[in-house]
């Protein structure tokens, strides 16, 4: 089923006096890249999670948020840090004897850096994983729901498209014929309007049409679109990561019509060619959001 690279999931887990709530949003990105966002003394788990999510979310950009409580474990105990406040005290004072106006408080004094020092608290590292890793399955697992939906959303729109390429290259397909036939008695006219019916040679008249008649020849460009639209609908149906894939299908059709609309010589079949490129530009813009 396609997927979407848009989502969000979220979970909110209690277990044995621990609370983990995790937050997981994605956007569009070329790769899987992941982002964790947790506290510092639960950086050990990092890994894990990213190869968690990983495991579902093969691209876009992931930004997993984690919060985490417990009875056992909390940030540590904050301790002074006597030698280093009484230093900024100090240095603050010499500024004030500067002519500088204030005077050196508890609060600026206490946000600045290393005044406090938090003891790393001890955890259970399974206990805490477990929980972890539930809550990270459980907000994976709706952002994945998420993707999923927006994806069959973006699949119709993709078929509803393609039906319309697949339209508008069966009337190139039409006047095909008709523009071949045009162009050699436009010529074969031209050639007798310059020349005595004596001078003109029907051998190489006949040599230059069927020349003209093959570099105008484009059955093999609309073939092939016609078969990258069957791939590209087939693609929409594949349980895996295909949006590289139908981007690489859309890049040969814009090639086709390229290819068709310099051997058009035909007014109708050069604007049918412009409609042609208008949806396949839609078409890749949105691809843009597919995993």
């Amino acid at each position: 089923m396609l997927s979407s690279m848009t989502g969000f999931g979220k979970s909110d887990i209690e277990a044995d006096g621990s609370r983990v709530s995790v937050e997981i949003r994605t956007v569009n990105g070329r790769y899987g890249d992941v982002s964790v966002h947790l506290p510092r003394y639960l950086s050990e788990f990092e890994p894990r999670i990213k190869e968690l999510v990983l495991g579902r979310i093969a691209r876009g950009r992931v930004d997993v948020s984690i919060s985490y409580q417990s009875d056992q474990a909390t940030q540590g105990t904050p301790t002074l840090n006597e030698a280093v406040a009484d230093a900024y005290v100090s240095e603050l004072t010499k500024l004030v004897d500067r002519g500088l106006a204030g005077e050196p408080t508890l609060a600026s004094v206490a946000s600045l850096p290393n005044v406090f020092s938090f003891e790393t608290p001890e955890v259970d590292v399974d206990e805490v994983w477990g929980i972890l890793e539930r809550g990270c399955e459980s907000a994976v697992n709706e952002c994945h729901r998420m993707r999923q939906v927006e994806g069959a959303k973006l699949a119709d729109d993709f078929r509803g498209r393609i039906e319309t390429l697949n339209g508008l290259i069966s009337k190139v397909e039409e006047l095909a014929p008709t523009r071949v036939e045009s162009a050699k008695k436009r010529l074969k006219e031209k050639l007798e309007a310059l020349l005595t019916p004596e001078a003109v040679d029907q051998s190489r008249v006949m040599m230059e049409i069927a020349i003209l008649a093959d570099r105008s020849d484009i059955t093999e460009e609309c073939v092939r679109f016609h078969s990258h639209n069957e791939q590209f609908l087939d693609t929409l149906d594949r349980d895996e990561s295909v949006g590289r894939r139908l981007n690489f299908l859309l890049q040969e059709m814009l090639r086709e019509a390229n290819t068709i609309g310099s051997k058009a010589g035909n007014a109708e079949i050069a604007h049918i060619v412009v409609e042609m490129k208008e949806e396949i530009e839609k078409l890749k813009e949105q691809v843009l959001n597919v995993e």
